[in-house]
C-alpha cells in the first residue's frame, strides 16, 4: 500500500510537471534563458555585484540619517532638518532591508528577463539625491 502511494505521488509529480513547463517555458518571451540570461560569466559578474551592493547598503544605511536631513534642509529649508531626520531613519530601514533582500537573492535576477538593476534609487547612499520637483 505505501509503494502504491509512491508510485501515485511520482505520477502525479511528472505529470504536472509536464503540463506546467510550456506555461513556463513561455514566459521569457522565447528567449533562450540559459544562453543569453544565464551565461555564465556575465551571470556570475551580475549576481556578485548584487552581493556587493547589498551588502554595502546594509553597512552604510546608518548614512542616511544626516544625508536626508542635508538634502531635506536643502530643499525645504527651515523645517528640513527635523523633518530629513525623521526622513533619514525611514530611510535607513528601507536602505537596510533592500540591502538584506539583494544580499539573500543575489544569485536570481530581479525578473524574468535577467535584469540585476538596483531595486533602490539612488543605488548606494553616497550616490546624489534629485531635488524635490514642487
Amino acid at each position: 500500500m505505501r509503494n502504491l502511494f509512491f508510485v501515485v505521488a511520482t505520477l502525479l509529480t511528472t505529470l504536472l510537471t509536464a503540463v506546467a513547463s510550456p506555461a513556463l517555458a513561455d514566459r521569457v518571451d522565447n528567449k533562450d534563458y540559459i544562453n543569453e540570461v544565464l551565461e555564465p560569466e556575465t551571470y556570475m559578474e551580475n549576481a556578485s555585484y548584487k552581493l556587493v551592493r547589498g551588502l554595502t547598503n546594509i553597512v552604510t544605511s546608518p548614512a542616511e540619517i544626516p544625508k536626508q536631513i542635508i538634502v531635506t534642509a536643502r530643499d525645504r529649508g527651515a523645517i528640513g532638518p527635523v523633518v530629513g531626520f525623521f526622513k533619514g531613519i525611514g530611510m535607513t530601514i528601507m536602505r537596510a532591508g533592500i540591502g538584506a533582500w539583494e544580499t539573500i537573492s543575489f544569485f536570481v535576477p530581479n525578473s524574468l528577463d535577467g535584469d540585476y538593476a538596483p531595486i533602490l534609487k539612488p543605488e548606494y547612499v553616497w550616490d546624489p539625491s534629485v531635488p524635490i520637483q514642487r
